[in-house]
């Protein structure tokens, strides 16, 4: 099922929102330890997070027609 670019902006501020989350440390992931209980981690993959808003902001680029090229590097 193909995405509107309605669903995907939604996605895209909903993803930043959640990497200011966690750069201010205010969201946290809770972990069982298999019966031995639970502890509390401050998430630490912004990277992945990164890459997964840059993606969203490609995709967007790419249906509305503002898509980005890409470096053009030249010599002599």
């Amino acid at each position: 099922m193909a995405e509107t670019l309605l669903e995907l902006e939604t996605r895209l501020v909903q993803a930043k929102e959640a990497r200011h989350r966690l750069l201010t440390g205010t969201q946290e992931v809770s972990v069982s330890l298999h019966g031995y209980g639970s502890t509390t981690y401050t998430a630490s993959n912004v990277e992945a997070l990164e890459k997964y808003i840059h993606d969203l902001q490609m995709e967007i680029a790419k249906r509305s027609g503002t898509a980005r090229r890409g470096i053009i590097r030249t010599s002599f």
